[in-house]
């Protein structure tokens, strides 16, 4: 009885991402290099605002100065406030970071082991193909090289996506919640990223369009579709209001799609198989994977006899041709520069490595399965091995240091004349409005005070703790415009209490980016400042929290109906 309990394939999968992320354990691995210490300061600055009680969390207060600024409003959320669940147990950031990032590798294990369940109906191939995707190189460079947080969480959900979309294409009852909670984690986790699995999915259903013609398939896209917007509304709504509102860095053209970083990033063939070793970046395919590819000739044709017309055929030559297209995409000889610009917000053409890391565990495994007849766990544990193997000649590549101290990350680095054209806590400056930006050494100098750009007015008694700030304004003129000590962005909630009456006041953006105020006449007045959100984020917020409820009313409906099926 307890042998028939015991699931061999949570425990494989625990002891590979176990492995993958034993660097982890080191106090020196230095997950602060490359984009790691943004991920580490906005994971700070996330926290601040939560215990500011911002309504709605996008305003690190103590960056820019103490002017404030905002990752939360225009990058994807779900990394900003997931690992910050860890802090419940009283870890450091950067351990609560950590800990997420192996919780992301094991989950990505899981989604790659049930997706390929479902196509092949094979726990042996789905398992080898959870193992492969958790030990695929590129993995390496996000997690150790490039500390691409967001980029590696995505792992998680690709191959939700592609769960959903196979099932809905067959028909399957459930299989639509798979493509709603794999396209919601991906859209609150890397937007680009979420651009090119949608242009791979419309490619993949234009493949299977003969199914289309069901209109039981079409309602379930349409109805997925739908619910993916409505619960993801709380956070591409904002972002729309914010890019209608003001010139902001990140929506300017040139801005996040720069052709000659591109350019300069692609891939040598070479690159493919080999890490020179004073290289940190890992960008190899992987040897195991790449022997069990060469056989892919031979299982054609005994998939042929068996499967050819089948969806997991189908769905076995898709991934194979993807991969093999995306992996020449990265190279030098592709010329994606030429690509429209909305395709090169991709920015590194390796990242397209994720794609071909998902395909190519599928392909191998399937290559691994069908060429050697009954496979037992036996064979898949000297995979598993032949595979951290190959690993551990990859920790060259890492990079450790002994200087990793979160306090010198807080209170946020102030900017300055010497800041270059990255800096911790708010990267390239890319979440500013282009007024700020263009004005940087206003934001180098500006004093903490509340400024009278036009007009006559007497200030004092200024309180400003973060977001929230209070004074007495003595007297004003009618028309008076003042400058507060914050950076331009939507939702700033602005109160005027005089004679025992509350009027809420309009702001506007001043020529230096900053929240600007037109005051009316006052004499003994009081004004109150916070962050509380737009109106948008509040009903957006409701819609997306409806949208939820919708879905998993959906799901327990759906499952008691089956249950109620079972019983007669």
């Amino acid at each position: 009885m307890l042998k028939k309990r015991f699931k061999k394939q949570p425990i494989v999968l625990l002891i590979a991402s176990i492995f993958v992320c034993i660097p982890l354990l080191s106090k020196n691995i230095d997950i602060s290099y490359d984009d790691g210490i943004q991920h580490i300061a906005r994971l700070m600055g996330t926290y601040q605002s939560v215990q500011e009680n911002q309504s709605f969390p996008v305003i690190m207060s103590n960056f820019c100065n103490g002017f404030g600024y905002s990752w939360n409003l225009f990058y994807s959320p779900l990394t900003a406030y997931m690992p910050l669940m860890f802090k419940l147990i009283g870890v450091s950031f950067t351990n609560c970071i950590k800990i997420f990032m192996f919780c992301m590798v094991l989950a990505s294990g899981i989604t790659a082991y049930l997706f390929a369940k479902e196509v092949t109906k094979n726990k042996k191939i789905a398992i080898l193909t959870g193992v492969f995707y958790i030990f695929a190189p590129y993995r390496l460079t996000d997690m150790y090289a490039r500390n691409a947080l967001a980029e590696l969480t995505s792992f998680v959900f690709l191959p939700m996506v592609f769960h959903g979309l196979y099932g809905i294409l067959k028909n399957k009852s459930k299989k639509e919640y798979w493509l709603i909670m794999g396209s919601v984690g991906l859209i609150l986790t890397h937007t680009v990223i979420t651009m090119y699995v949608s242009i791979l999915c419309i490619i993949y259903t234009l493949m299977q369009i003969k199914n289309l013609k069901n209109k039981n398939i079409v309602k379930k896209l349409i109805v997925s579709i739908l619910l993916i917007l409505i619960i993801t509304s709380f956070f591409w709504a904002p972002l729309l209001e914010h890019k209608i509102s003001a010139d902001y860095e990140v929506f300017k053209s040139g801005r996040m799609e720069r052709t000659e970083v591109l350019i300069a990033f692609k891939l040598h063939f070479l690159d493919l198989f080999r890490t020179p070793k004073k290289n940190i970046m890992i960008y190899e395919i992987g040897w195991v994977s790449i022997i069990l590819l060469l056989l892919t000739p031979l299982t054609i044709k005994k998939l042929r006899r068996k499967y050819k017309a089948t969806t997991f055929y189908q769905f076995y030559i898709f991934a194979l041709i993807a991969g093999i297209i995306l992996v020449i995409m990265t190279l030098k000889v592709f010329p994606f520069e030429h690509l429209p610009s909305i395709l090169k917000m991709l920015q590194f053409s390796f990242r397209l490595l994720e794609f071909s890391s998902f395909f190519f565990a599928f392909v191998a495994s399937v290559n691994f399965c069908i060429l050697i007849k009954n496979v037992k766990y036996r064979e898949v544990f000297i995979v598993m091995l032949v595979l951290m193997l190959f690993t551990i000649t990859y920790s060259s590549h890492l990079h450790y240091t002994n200087n990793l101290d979160e306090s010198k990350i807080w209170p946020a680095v102030p900017v300055t004349s010497s800041t270059g054209r990255v800096h911790a806590g708010c990267a390239t400056f890319e979440y500013l409005p282009s007024k700020a930006f263009n004005h940087k050494e206003y934001i180098e100098t500006r004093t903490d005070d509340i400024i009278a750009l036009e007009g006559n007015t007497q200030i004092e008694d200024k309180q400003k703790n973060g977001t929230n700030l209070e004074c007495t304004i003595l007297s004003a003129e009618d028309g008076t415009i003042i400058e507060l000590p914050y950076i331009y962005y939507l939702g700033y909630n602005i109160i005027l209490e005089q004679n025992g009456t509350n009027v809420e006041l309009e702001s506007f953006e001043t020529e230096n980016g900053f929240v600007g105020v037109k005051l009316p006449t006052v004499k003994n007045g009081t004004m109150h400042v916070s962050y509380s959100g737009t109106k948008i984020m509040k009903i957006t917020t409701v819609i997306s929290i409806l949208g939820i409820l919708i879905t998993l009313g959906s799901i327990l409906w759906t499952n008691l109906k089956i249950l109620t099926k079972q019983k007669k």
